[in-house]
C-alpha cells in the first residue's frame, strides 16, 4: 500500500512540473512595442535617430537584437543602443524594403519592433507618348474634346508623389480667337485638351501645345513634359475672296478645295483602307494592309477582324498605320471577304471590307497581276470572236445572193415566155 501511495505522489509531483513547464511555455509572447518610420534613400550623415522603443532602459541589455538591418538583409543598416534608441547606419530602397522588422527577446518575452520605409519621391510623371499629333477641322465647335494625353507615376500608389496634375504651359503660336485647356479628373491619369472660342486657318495652320504633369511631392516636386501638335484643316470660309482673282488662282483653291472636302469625308467616315482589293498567292502567307491616310486621324490605329475568320485569317499585329494579314492553311484559293474595324485614338472608325482573290501562282504566273490578266482574257475573246465574226459574215452573204438569184429566176422565165426560141430547152439557174 506505502509503495503505490509512493508512486502516485511521484506521478503527481511529475505531471504537476509538466504542466508547469507547458504553462511557462504559453507565457512566451509577442506585441509591437512602438513603429517607427524611416526615409528612404536619406542623405545621411550617418548614423542618424530613427526614435527610442518603450522599453525600461536598465534592462535593454538583457535583450538578444535580431531582424532585418540587424543580421539580416540589408545588414548593417540598424543597431539599438543600451538606452533603446534606434539608429539608422545607410540608405534603404523603397523598391527593394517598404518595411523592416526587428525583434528583442528575452526569456519568454518577445519584443518587435517595424519600422516603416517612407517612400521618397524619386519617380517623376512619365507620358505615354513624347508627341501627339492629330489633325482638327477649324469648324470644330468648341468645348468638343480635341485629344486624350495619360501618365503615369512609377511612386507608391496613394501618395502625394504618385498623384500629379496636367497643365498646359504654353500654346506657339499664341491663338488670339481661342482658349486652350486640358481637363483632368481628380484621381485620374489623364486629361483631355478641349479649347473656347473659335478655330481660324487663316490665323494659323498649325498649334504646337506644351502639356506638363507635375507631383504632389511634399519636400520635392517632379515634372515631365509632352508636346501636342494640332494640325487645323481649313473650311475655306471665306469663297467671295476669289471675285476678281486670275483663274490660274481659282483652278488652283478649287483643287485644294475638293482635297480638303475628300480629307472631311474621310475623317467624317472614319480610318479608310489604301486599297480595298488584294491578290495573293495560294503559296504566300501574308499580305499587308495600309491605312489611307493615318496622318489625319490619332494615332494609333487599331485593326480588328470581325466576322467568320476563325482559322482562316488572322492580324500579326493589331496596332499602326499599317497591319499584316496572316492566312491560315484552311484558305483554299478563290475568292474571299475579310472584315475589318479600324478606329483611332479619339474614336473615329469606320468597318471596311477588304475583297481578297487567293489563286494558285504555279499555274498562272500572271496571277497577281491583274493588267496581264485583262490582256490575256481580251485576246481570248478576240480569238473566239473571229470564227463567230465569220460565220456571221457568211450568213449574210448567203442570204444577200439568195436574194440576188431569186430575182434574177424570176425575171429568166418571164423572158423566155416572149422571147423562146425552138432551140432554147431551159433557163440558166443560179
Amino acid at each position: 500500500m506505502k509503495t503505490v501511495v509512493m508512486v502516485f505522489l511521484v506521478a503527481s509531483v511529475c505531471i504537476q512540473s509538466a504542466t508547469s513547464s507547458k504553462l511557462n511555455v504559453r507565457k512566451k509572447r509577442a506585441w509591437i512595442v512602438d513603429s517607427l518610420t524611416m526615409e528612404e534613400e536619406h542623405p545621411g550623415p550617418f548614423p542618424y535617430k530613427l526614435g527610442d522603443l518603450n522599453i525600461e532602459k536598465k534592462v535593454i541589455e538583457e535583450y538578444s537584437i535580431h531582424g532585418q538591418g540587424i543580421d539580416k538583409d540589408p545588414k548593417g543598416i540598424l543597431s539599438v543602443d543600451r538606452n533603446g534608441s534606434v539608429y539608422a547606419h545607410g540608405k534603404v530602397d523603397y523598391e527593394e524594403y517598404k518595411r523592416l522588422r526587428i525583434t528583442l527577446s528575452k526569456k519568454h518575452t518577445i519584443v518587435a519592433v517595424v519600422i516603416d520605409i517612407l517612400d521618397l519621391n524619386d519617380h517623376a510623371p512619365v507620358f505615354n507618348r513624347d508627341v501627339y499629333e492629330i489633325a482638327v477641322d477649324e469648324a470644330t465647335q468648341q468645348g468638343k474634346p480635341l485629344v486624350t494625353v495619360l501618365a503615369t507615376d512609377n511612386d507608391h500608389p496613394g501618395t502625394a508623389n504618385a498623384q500629379f496634375t496636367l497643365r498646359i504651359v504654353s500654346v506657339s503660336p499664341s491663338p488670339s480667337s481661342a482658349h486652350f485647356f486640358i481637363q483632368q479628373r481628380k484621381g485620374e491619369q489623364a486629361g483631355t485638351i478641349s479649347f473656347k472660342g473659335y478655330l481660324d486657318y487663316e490665323e494659323a495652320q498649325k498649334y504646337t501645345i506644351l502639356v506638363e504633369a507635375k507631383d504632389h511631392g511634399e519636400k520635392m516636386q517632379l515634372s515631365s513634359t509632352s508636346t501636342v501638335i494640332l494640325n487645323l484643316i481649313d473650311k475655306h470660309d471665306h469663297p467671295s475672296e476669289l471675285t476678281g482673282k486670275a483663274k490660274d488662282a481659282s483652278d488652283s483653291l478649287d483643287l485644294k478645295m475638293m482635297k480638303q472636302v475628300g480629307v472631311m469625308e474621310r475623317l467624317q467616315s472614319g480610318p479608310m483602307l489604301e486599297a480595298n482589293k488584294l491578290t495573293m498567292c495560294l503559296s504566300e502567307e501574308t499580305a499587308d494592309i495600309t491605312a489611307l491616310s493615318p496622318v489625319l486621324y490619332s494615332p494609333p490605329l487599331h485593326f480588328q477582324l470581325t466576322g467568320d475568320v476563325q482559322g482562316k485569317w488572322r492580324l500579326q499585329s493589331n496596332y499602326g498605320p499599317s497591319v499584316r494579314l496572316i492566312k491560315e492553311s484552311s484558305v483554299r484559293a478563290g475568292d474571299h471577304e475579310v472584315t475589318l474595324k479600324i478606329s483611332d485614338s479619339q474614336g473615329q472608325q469606320s468597318v471596311q471590307t477588304l475583297s481578297l482573290r487567293v489563286c494558285d501562282c504555279q499555274l498562272s504566273a500572271d496571277c497577281k497581276d491583274p493588267a496581264k490578266q485583262m490582256n490575256v482574257f481580251a485576246v481570248a475573246i478576240i480569238i473566239l470572236s473571229i470564227p463567230v465574226l465569220l460565220g456571221i459574215l457568211w450568213m449574210v452573204y448567203c442570204q444577200i445572193r439568195a436574194k440576188k438569184c431569186g430575182k434574177h429566176q424570176m425575171n429568166s422565165v418571164e423572158d423566155s415566155k416572149l422571147f423562146l426560141s425552138p432551140d432554147t430547152h431551159s433557163i440558166e439557174t443560179c
